[in-house]
């Protein structure tokens, strides 16, 4: 326990001792050596310091020129002989003065690379190090890089300057010591104060403006620190160095330091403070109980040690914890601002408690609303209240829904939004989150894609029609024209009745395509196997695959259920086993599989054909659309759309040589082995 010294009584007493120690080394330095110690110090070194950077060097209230810096050179003195003289200013005036050559050396000085190349370094003393202040409250700030765009206070031609240079847009606010860079901080006139870490607290705690600050981040820039003069003086730092290697060697060097840092306080949580009290008193009240019982002193002491560790490792766990939050805090704060969305939160009441920075634009509101019930803001124009409450009392979550927002009475926006409720980890409501997202332009842009689509369709249809229709006419038109001539002639009249016929048909045929194409009837869903459906799909088309010479190969994961229109299936799997047998050579293979994906019912057929391109790929399912010579392209279209009409998906992968693989997914379910009932899967 280190008592605190009233009035600087303390550090006065050990000020004299001190100096009354150097003097008598001075003196018996004299005796000893005494035509040595008079040819060193005829000459004396000018050196200037900072005259408010306490605890380093400053100026105290009696005028004294005080601090570690000043006892260091002091005792460095007494060790080579040479006399030396205080020049205390501004630190930029310090700078100045040196390099104008008004002094000899600065005291102490950071060795940084940027420094390197314009003054000259004795061996390093000290190393110091910076850091971040910013007010207690302050969750917006953890490293250098969060500075971008802040009013940051710094002191004049401190290295502080030179650290910042690399961030964005920083706002450097320049004072002459550090005190007043503080003082900035604490008046809110700026975001932060980045200086030397233990100066900083130094002045706050002397202010005792201590709670209002905390130190952010890891320390900033450790750097040697020593004594530095132009490279004229260059001479100088054998003295320099000289004095400071003895007074590490003889001990000197740990006494300045332990009496300037040792005794410092670094600051501790309120809890450990006021533990740490009630801890001076229990000692207290043992002091006194000792002389009459020594056993039960010797088992508090053991205790008092062992509350003592546990206390701490609990404040440290506590520190770890409360940085850990802030973190969490301001990452959850910057990801929410960050999105496209606007987010609301809503406490249990229905009172808005949160908001990222798109709902405060968007909506018009301001900060200030928080705390505001729910029905008293815009939110209340469209977003129903009976939905707020579902949500907040039965935990009901409402996803996507799309509303009508008539703002300002001539504006109207589409609107998306999601409520969900927040729980605890009891299951409790803790409120909800309402999501909100705008789709006015969304919207606009689909209804004229859509628009654009059904032109195009359109225009694809007509000419498809127009193209097939015209064939079959052609023939008509010219068989009819001959008909006069070619009358008489038997053989003519057969010809003439047969491919009109024929041509008819065709037409009537293309007339019954395109009404199912505009027309497929209601589907009638019922469960069926996928293997037997197939199965009996290739079996129709046992010549046709005897003739081309194709293997047909079965991959099937046991059983595999669909739910659709069998009818309508079946026409699908004799469009895409068709036009796969077709698409083979000689001695091709055509893999059919069958498998569950999740809850959806798979069938895969896979030849090994001449393949497509990506064109064809993507104009596969249009009408009128194929590459067959006698193709009308209705196949695929119709295929396409019952396989809508059933609730299934079918997609097509392609490699021009390679290949195609048909993939068609439908409502799946899985049946027990003794059950005839179909669950889902």
């Amino acid at each position: 326990m280190v008592r605190k010294c009233e009035k600087g009584e303390c550090q006065m007493t050990t000020r004299t001792i001190f100096r009354m120690g150097l003097a008598l080394c001075f003196f018996f330095s004299f005796l000893l050596f005494p035509s040595t110690v008079y040819q060193e110090t005829k000459n004396v070194i000018r050196i200037a310091g900072d005259n408010q950077f306490p605890p380093f060097e400053y100026l105290s209230d009696a005028g004294v020129y005080s601090g570690f810096n000043i006892d260091i050179m002091n005792a460095v003195s007494i060790q080579t002989g040479t006399n030396i003289e205080y020049y205390p200013m501004p630190w930029n005036q310090a700078v100045q003065a040196l390099q104008s050559g008004q002094v000899d050396a600065i005291q102490g000085m950071k060795k940084t690379e940027a420094r390197k190349g314009t003054y000259e370094f004795s061996v390093p003393y000290f190393t110091s190090s910076q850091a971040i202040f910013v007010l207690k409250d302050n969750m917006f700030i953890r490293k250098v890089d969060d500075l971008e765009g802040r009013r940051v206070a710094v002191q004049k031609g401190d290295v502080a300057t030179d650290l910042l240079s690399r961030v964005k847009q920083v706002q450097l606010i320049e004072a002459d010591n550090q005190q007043e860079a503080i003082q900035l901080l604490t008046e809110e006139k700026v975001d932060a104060f980045v200086g030397n870490r233990i100066t900083g607290q130094y002045f706050l705690q002397k202010s005792r403006q201590q709670p209002l600050t905390k130190i952010v981040g890891e320390p900033l820039d450790a750097t040697d620190y020593g004594v530095a003069v132009m490279p004229k003086n260059k001479e100088l730092l054998s003295v320099f160095n000289k004095g400071i290697s003895r007074i590490k060697g003889d001990g000197t060097y740990q006494k300045i330091e332990k009496k300037w840092f040792g005794e410092y306080i670094m600051p501790y949580s309120f809890s450990l403070r006021q533990t740490l009290l009630y801890l001076e008193i229990g000692l207290a009240l043992t002091f006194v109980i000792i002389t009459c019982v020594l056993w039960w002193n010797r088992s508090l002491k053991k205790e008092v040690g062992r509350r003592t560790k546990q206390i701490e490792r609990i404040n440290k766990e506590l520190e770890k914890k409360m940085v850990l939050l802030e973190g969490n805090v301001h990452f959850q704060q910057q990801l929410l601002n960050s999105a496209y969305s606007s987010f609301i939160t809503m406490g249990p009441s229905g009172n808005i408690s949160m908001m990222n920075d798109r709902a405060v634009e968007y909506l018009h509101l301001e900060k200030a609303i928080i705390g505001t019930s729910f029905v008293q803001t815009p939110l209340a124009a469209f977003i129903p209240e009976q939905e707020i409450l579902a949500a907040l009392q039965d935990k009901k979550v409402f996803l996507q829904k799309e509303t009508v927002w008539i703002k300002d009475r001539s504006e109207k926006r589409n609107i998306v939004y999601s409520i969900s409720p927040i729980q605890t980890m009891e299951g409790d409501s803790a409120g909800v989150v309402l999501n909100i997202m705008d789709i006015t332009e969304q919207k606009e842009l689909e209804r004229k894609i859509a628009q654009e689509d059904r032109l195009r369709s359109l225009g694809q249809l007509i000419a498809g029609i127009a193209h097939e229709i015209r064939n079959p006419l052609m023939s008509i038109l010219t068989y009819t024209q001959l008909l006069p001539k070619k009358f008489d002639s038997p053989e003519f009249r057969i010809f003439f009745s047969r491919h009109v016929t024929s041509e008819i048909t065709r037409l009537n045929a293309l007339i019954n395509d395109l009404l199912d194409y505009s027309r497929p009837k209601k589907s009638d869903p019922i469960v069926f196997p996928f293997y037997e459906m197939a199965q009996g799909i290739v079996h129709l088309f046992k010549q046709k695959v005897k003739e081309a010479d194709v293997v047909i190969r079965w991959e099937f994961d046991g059983e595999v259920w669909a739910i659709a229109d069998v009818q309508q299936i079946k026409q699908v799997l004799m469009n895409v086993i068709l036009n796969a047998i077709e698409a083979v050579e000689k001695g091709g293979i055509i893999i059919i599989r069958g498998y569950y994906e999740e809850a959806k019912a798979v069938l895969q057929v896979e030849d090994n054909g001449r393949g497509m391109s990506e064109e064809e790929i993507h104009k596969m399912f249009e009408p009128f659309y194929s590459k067959k010579l006698n193709g009308v392209g209705l196949g695929l279209s119709v295929t396409y759309q019952l396989i809508q009409e059933n609730n299934g998906e079918i997609r097509a992968s392609s490699r021009e040589g390679e290949g195609t693989v048909m993939t068609i997914w439908l409502p799946g379910c899985r049946k027990d082995e003794n059950d005839v009932s179909c669950h889902g899967n």
